[in-house]
Order: C-alpha cells, then sequence, then structure tokens
C-alpha cells in the first residue's frame, strides 16, 4: 500500500486516491505547511496494492517510451493567438484557449484547473465553453485532480475526444492511472518551475481582502496590466476594488520567486523535467523570444510550443488559421526556459520550518517582511555589491592569472569539443587540467565544477582526460573536488546525473558509467568499469557496464568494479569492493561487500 515516508517521492497527483476501489479508504489531507498527502486508512484497506501500481514515482511502474509514443526529436515553436482578446487575457500567447476552442468546435471535454470557494484550486473537466475563461491562466499552486482522472477515463471510454491540461507529474500520473493512451485524448503539460503551497496562498488573499476591506471576486495571477514581460498579480474584489502588482514588487511572486519557501518537496528533486515529456503538447511563456525574433514579440504575450507525438502535431497543425506560429529549436528556447531541466534550490530546512510556524501566528504582510522584505534603494545596492562579491570569489577560485581566464573562455566559448545547453558549461578552478581528444565529447547539459577545494590554498591538482572517441557527460550540476581523477578510454561513454565526487577519487570508464542523481562519493573512491589487462580465459571481457542509482552513498576507500549495478538510495561501506549487483536501499560492506542490513533510508 502507499506510505508516504519521504515527501520528496510524492508530489499528491491523487492517482492513488482515483485507483482505490474501496471508497474513503485513501484520502488526500493537507500538512501543516498546506500541501496534500495520500493517508490509507489501515481498517479498511484490503491490501490490493493497486495504489502503488498506478504511483508514478514507483519505478517499475512507469511507462516506457514506447507508450505512449513520442517524437524522437521534439518539434519547437513561438506562436500566438490571433485573437487579442484571448491572447490579453492568457497567460502567455493565448494558445491552450485555441486548443480548447478546437476541443469544443469536435464536441469534445477540456481538463484544466480552475479556483474554488476558499481560494484553492481543482481540476475539472467541462463540454461548457463558458467555463474556459476560468480554467485559462496560470495557477501557481497545487490543484486536486481526485475528480479529473475518473471523468477523463469515462469519456474516452464513451467515445467521446478530450484535452487534458495539467503539470507533468499530473499527466504522468493520469497516464498511469489510464494505463494506456487513447487515440482520443491530447495531453498537454507545461514547463513547471515547481508548485506553490495552497495554505500560504490563502493566508496571501486572505491578507489582500483585509486591506481591501472585501471578499476577493477574481485572481489573475499573470495580468498584463503592466505588460508581458513585468507580469502582475491581479485580484478584483467585490466591493469594485483591485489589487495590481507585478512579479518585482507583489509579496506572493517575490516570495516565489526568490525564496522556494513555497515550494512542494517533491519540485525539489522533481523527475518529470527534461525530455522525453509524456504530453502530447508542452506549453510555456516563450522567455527570451525578442532575443531570437523580435517580430513575434509585441509584450503581449508568446507561448513556446513544444510537440511531443505525432497525435500533438496533427492536433496542433490544426490551428493554422487561429494563430501565428514560427518554428525554431529547442537551442533557442533553452536559455529563457531554465525550468525545463533545473530543479530549484533547495531551502534550509531550519529557515523552511521557521516559516511555517510563522505563517500560522501572523498576517502575511508581516511574514512577507521578515523573509522576503520588498526592494528598496538600499537593498538594490547591496544586492548589487553582493553580485559583484560573487564574481570577484568566483575569479579567486578560477584564478587571475590570464592563463586561467583564457581556459575558462576557450572552453565555453571556443572549443568544438563542449557540447553546452548554458552559456557556461565548464568552470576549472586554479590547477585543474583538461585533456579532449579531437574526437572526444564533452556535453555539459549543466555545469561542471572541477578542482573545488576545501583546502583554499592547496595547489592539488585535478585531471579530467577523454579519449579518442570517448563521451563525458553532464546532465546537473557535478562538482569534481581537487585531487580527482577522472578518464574516459577510448569510446568509453560516461554519464553524470548531478553530485559530486570527493577528493582523491578516481574514475576509470571504457565501456559505459552512469552515476545517478544526488550520488555521494567519498574520498579515495575507485570506479572502473575496466582492468586494464586481458585475462586469457574463453568467456573473459575486459570491459562491462557499471550503473549507479539515485543516492546513492559510496565511502571512504571503496572500488567499485566492472558489471555492476548499485540500487538506488544504497550505501557501500568505507573499503569494501563490489563485485556483484547491489539491491537498492540496502547496506554492503566487505571484501567482497556483501548485503547487511536491508530497507533503510538515508539522507
Amino acid at each position: 500500500m502507499i506510505s508516504i515516508t519521504n515527501k520528496a517521492l510524492c508530489n499528491g497527483c491523487n492517482t492513488c486516491t482515483v485507483a482505490c476501489p474501496i471508497d474513503e479508504c485513501i484520502s488526500m489531507n493537507m500538512d501543516k505547511e498546506g500541501f496534500f498527502y495520500p493517508n490509507v486508512n489501515m481498517d479498511t484497506c484490503i491490501d490490493c496494492d493497486l495504489c502503488e501500481k498506478v504511483c508514478p514515482y514507483i519505478p517499475e511502474k512507469l511507462l516506457t517510451k514506447k507508450e505512449p509514443q513520442r517524437l524522437e526529436k521534439p518539434l519547437v515553436y513561438a506562436s500566438y493567438s490571433k485573437n487579442h482578446e484571448v491572447r490579453v487575457d492568457s497567460t502567455s500567447g493565448g494558445i491552450f484557449s485555441e486548443l480548447a476552442f478546437k476541443m469544443f468546435d469536435q464536441n469534445g471535454y477540456v481538463g484544466g484547473a480552475v479556483y474554488n470557494e476558499d481560494n484553492s484550486v481543482s481540476h475539472i473537466l467541462t463540454n461548457e465553453r463558458n467555463k474556459l475563461d476560468e480554467i485559462r491562466s496560470s495557477k501557481y499552486i497545487y490543484s486536486l485532480t481526485d475528480e479529473l482522472f475518473p471523468e477523463v477515463k469515462k469519456q474516452l471510454k464513451a467515445g467521446n475526444k478530450v484535452l487534458v491540461c495539467g503539470a507533468p507529474c499530473q499527466i504522468s500520473g493520469l497516464y498511469t492511472f489510464l494505463k494506456k493512451d487513447y487515440e482520443n485524448l491530447i495531453t498537454c503539460d507545461f514547463i513547471c518551475k515547481s508548485v506553490n503551497s495552497t495554505k500560504v496562498f490563502q493566508k496571501y488573499i486572505e491578507w489582500l481582502e483585509s486591506k481591501y476591506k472585501s471578499k476577493a471576486k477574481k485572481i489573475k495571477a499573470k495580468d498584463k496590466t503592466t505588460g508581458w514581460h513585468r507580469f502582475s498579480m491581479r485580484v478584483d474584489f467585490e466591493n469594485g476594488k483591485s489589487y495590481v502588482a507585478d512579479r518585482y514588487n507583489d509579496p506572493f511572486f517575490v516570495g516565489y520567486l526568490q525564496t522556494e519557501l513555497f515550494t512542494m518537496e517533491a519540485c525539489f528533486n522533481c523527475q518529470f523535467r527534461g525530455f522525453p515529456r509524456l504530453a502530447d503538447i508542452t506549453l510555456a511563456d516563450f522567455w527570451g523570444i525578442e532575443n531570437v525574433d523580435k517580430s513575434m514579440d509585441q509584450d503581449l504575450g508568446t507561448s513556446l510550443i513544444i510537440v511531443n507525438s505525432e497525435k500533438g502535431k496533427e492536433y496542433y497543425e490544426s490551428l493554422d488559421e487561429a494563430i501565428v506560429s514560427k518554428e525554431f529549436t529547442l537551442k533557442d528556447a533553452e536559455p529563457g526556459n531554465p525550468a525545463m531541466y533545473d530543479t530549484p534550490r533547495i531551502v534550509d530546512e531550519e529557515k523552511r520550518k521557521a516559516f511555517y510556524e510563522d505563517l500560522d501566528k501572523y498576517p502575511f504582510d508581516e511574514i512577507a517582511k521578515k523573509y522576503f522584505p520588498m526592494p528598496t534603494f538600499k537593498r538594490k545596492i547591496m544586492r548589487k555589491l553582493s553580485r559583484f562579491k560573487k564574481v570577484f570569489s568566483f575569479l579567486s577560485k578560477v584564478g587571475f592569472m590570464p592563463t586561467n581566464i583564457y581556459k575558462l573562455i576557450k572552453l565555453n566559448l571556443f572549443d568544438k569539443k563542449v557540447q553546452k545547453r548554458r552559456k557556461v558549461g565548464v568552470i576549472p578552478y586554479k590547477y585543474s587540467h583538461i585533456e579532449l581528444h579531437k574526437n572526444a565529447k564533452l556535453i555539459c547539459n549543466n555545469i561542471l565544477f572541477m578542482g573545488e577545494k576545501q583546502v583554499k590554498s592547496s595547489k592539488i591538482e585535478t585531471r579530467l582526460l577523454v579519449e579518442e572517441n570517448g563521451t563525458f557527460k553532464i546532465n546537473d550540476n557535478f562538482t569534481m573536488y581537487a585531487g580527482s581523477y577522472i578518464r574516459v578510454i577510448k569510446n568509453g561513454h560516461l554519464e553524470l546525473n548531478g553530485g559530486f565526487i570527493n577528493e582523491g577519487v578516481e574514475i576509470t570508464c571504457a565501456s559505459k558509467i552512469t552515476i545517478g542523481k544526488d550520488a555521494t562519493i567519498a574520498r579515495d573512491v575507485v570506479i572502473r568499469d575496466y582492468d586494464g589487462h586481458t585475462i586469457e580465459l574463453s568467456d573473459y571481457k575486459i570491459a562491462k557496464p557499471i550503473i549507479i542509482g539515485n543516492n546513492v552513498w559510496i565511502g571512504n576507500r571503496a572500488m567499485i568494479l566492472k558489471g555492476v549495478t548499485i540500487g538506488a538510495g544504497a550505501i557501500v561501506g568505507a573499503g569494501s569492493i563490489v563485485t556483484k549487483d547491489v539491491p537498492a536501499g540496502c547496506i554492503v560492506v566487505g571484501n567482497p561487500a556483501r548485503v547487511v542490513k536491508e530497507n533503510i533510508k538515508w539522507h
């Protein structure tokens, strides 16, 4: 049965509650931070495990890339509705509304998020065109989908066409609930920075209602009174008054965009970013379009459209007469949409705890002054000084010598062997040495920090060697501490998904090594998928792939040898030599390493 012991592994998608065959066995309860999580009534549970079978966070239950079918390379467009009123009233360019109009024209149903009486948010499914005004525009808080999923399934089985828009995690939950794709289903997700607390948003609206002495009648989270680029929060009240403040001066936006205090825990380790995406169509603001094609930006909103399936392509192209659309590439869209790949930065636990304790005691304006004060002239000056301090600190790590600066610039601007998604892909600190064969590839989907020192005056060297046809790929920020050495031998492929290797670590890759997200690799660890010498045996292979799962902790001086798979959350004890697979959530120790404890969790 579902048991939420780690909130980082639950986005509250409701899939387990709607899959459960027993009424009221699983309920969604709000926690003290204002997020909903499932709770199982053990008195009525029949141990059918249906809740686990549909959970998108249980890896063996995830849909394969073949179902639903997705394009090998997504199609990317900038577009906006030709209907001026719809475009101005929409979050970005009004494309979701045009998708919805098309569905209504086909007598289909549209699913999306709407505000409730108490200013919480839920998903609805409707075939009433006049409901689109409620669905249109972003809602930046958690949304309940408990009534949506069963209704979607009912209409699909009845042969009706359905369009559903939700967060990537919600779309994943929908597919696991449905157990298959349907030809009459079109799904849309969006580039999601994070999901915010319902409780925080309700406190914010309560403060505004108290300030304006009236109930909120209509909430517009991205009003364009001040333009699309400086989008505003707008709240209209029953007494005829309105509140409008842009994203730089509204306390909810400042807190959301600058602190991550409102962010759901699962968002810090989101599993639904990047590609391939499950939704047929992905929607977003095309931030930065003015730098790509000025003709597509009138400060009224321009949508970024990413088409992920043939079905989505056909549906999007059917809007032809209603929209202005130009094709671009992912590379054009990535600079303005870091949330396409990047997860939010984690907030200090003590600060977060204190914030939610204060939220129960004080009005929202007092909370804002304490935790995310509005910008003043003095704060702006202090922020600029802080930036200068960061630049100085950065240069002191890289080195002020011209040769160090040249190395940084050459790697990130002129070296064709370095493929990067951002302007900066590699940051080599002092005493770091990189050698790339002319046919090697260093692929940086995020930043490789090379040569980080604990003793700042140390001159210990950090080395990276990628030989002929070798590939070294970084998918999330990764740090090589000083004294570590990575060697990718001819034709080898090393892929790192975020984390660090400590001082003295050696990685030798001749076949393929994959290291999961948030792996913690202690000092003097050796990871080798390659023996270095051939033994004359009939079934002998000199190199075999190594897979190290997410959140694995490898202790001091341990050795990981060829052909090994280490499951997620496992711990390898200090000095252990791992020659066989390690199950997820286990502790192994010894030479050769053996399991000494199971079902462990660590952080």
